[in-house]
């Protein structure tokens, strides 16, 4: 069974070649127990 979670988040640079998408703190810890897991990942990028 699959596990989803819709928010918005926060893209931030981290360092010259790698992006960051920091999720609400609401969905921290939930998301802390899959730390080091390969995740699927929907970016949806609205226009402005």
């Amino acid at each position: 069974m699959s596990i989803t979670y819709v928010f918005e988040a926060s893209v931030v640079k981290y360092t010259k070649d790698r992006i960051v998408i920091y999720p609400p703190k609401e969905y921290q810890e939930k998301l802390r127990q899959y730390r080091g897991r390969r995740i699927k990942v929907i970016v949806v990028i609205e226009p402005e």
